[in-house]
């Protein structure tokens, strides 16, 4: 088969091809990855090359009737799932809804596929539903599941899926992809790559969106301010946060938990390495205000709050735990 047109990840992509290719493809596919890497990319390209019905040796070959429908999203054997709200849970009747669409035979198709994403947003409900299809799945089935990091899910769930981690890009591929792929100006793809922390979707996403790049602009400006923020005002941005449907929380804590990086790596003496150097002034005073195991009780408090959030905890608790444990500037 002829490489797939994915950024990096050649490891995974040769393992799937020569699965599709001996017809090994497990019934059930984990990819994990942080959020922007290619998880996506790759499933479709999965799910793409097991429905294709082209002649030549390029699967999925983009060109035939079933690929087309793929792309189109009309595709009857073909069922993707995703929360119903930005950063809400996946809940037990979409996942029954997908145990119907597999109990039936394909209808144009030698196999079914549900490509499930999010999946640490499962309700224990919907999780513990899936496993009835993991144990006992039809011959034609084919499920795939995307998901930040499988430590978090049922072990039962990892257990009996083929697990695909994707890692970060090194950002001179990221910036390389850029330059040739998407023309993206040699200065820009360099800052672009430089700030991406090797999620190349991200990257395609702020040189192609004009507003993207902008939200991690935002989120950082927001974090400033909450060092500057009394206890109640804290309480207000909590809400703030989950309330406002511009604002996914997912997101906006990735890019403080960089900026936190950076005011880690100033703090011991590494500013070379940090992404957000366009920041370097006020990253470098919150550094000296700031002491250095303050520093990494936020990066940890971060993190834990995003492992909450994929564990469905309530958001606005959650991000006022966080909050009212920021240091103050």
């Amino acid at each position: 088969m002829k490489p797939w047109p994915i950024v990096g990840h050649e490891w995974a992509v040769r393992q799937l091809q020569t699965a599709i290719e001996r017809d090994e493809v497990p019934h059930a596919l984990l990819i994990s990855g942080p959020d922007n890497v290619g998880k996506m990319t790759l499933a479709r390209l999965v799910a793409g090359a097991l429905l294709c019905k082209g002649q030549t040796d390029e699967r999925p070959c983009g060109v035939c009737l079933a690929c087309r429908k793929l792309s189109s999203g009309n595709h009857p054997d073909f069922m993707p799932v995703e929360p119903e709200e930005e950063g809400g849970a996946l809940k037990i009747d979409q996942i029954r809804a997908v145990e119907r669409f597999l109990a039936l035979t394909p209808n144009e198709s030698p196999r079914k596929i549900a490509l499930i994403a999010a999946f640490e947003r499962a309700t224990t409900g919907a999780a513990n539903a899936l496993l009835k299809t993991l144990e006992e799945p039809p011959a034609y089935a084919h499920l795939i599941l995307l998901a930040q990091d499988a430590d978090v899910l049922l072990p039962t769930i990892v257990s009996r899926s083929q697990q695909i981690v994707l890692r970060p890009l090194a950002p001179a591929i990221v910036e390389q992809a850029l330059r040739e792929r998407w023309n993206v100006p040699a200065e820009q793809a360099a800052h672009l790559a430089r700030i991406s922390g090797g999620r190349m979707g991200w990257a395609i996403r702020a040189a192609t969106e004009a507003t993207y790049h902008q939200r991690m602009a935002d989120a950082l400006a927001l974090l400033w301010n909450v060092l500057d923020q009394d206890l109640p005002t804290r309480f207000d941005t909590a809400q703030a946060l989950t309330r406002d449907a511009g604002v996914n929380v997912n997101e906006t804590l990735e890019y403080w938990l960089t900026g936190w990086r950076d005011v880690l790596l100033i703090q011991t003496g590494n500013v070379e390495r940090a992404i957000h150097q366009q920041y370097e002034g006020i990253l470098t005073q919150i550094a000296q205000h700031i002491a250095l195991p303050a520093t990494v009780s936020t990066l940890k408090a971060i993190a834990a709050c995003q492992e909450a959030l994929q564990r469905n905890a309530n958001p606005q608790l959650a991000l006022e735990n966080l909050l009212l444990n920021l240091p103050e500037r």
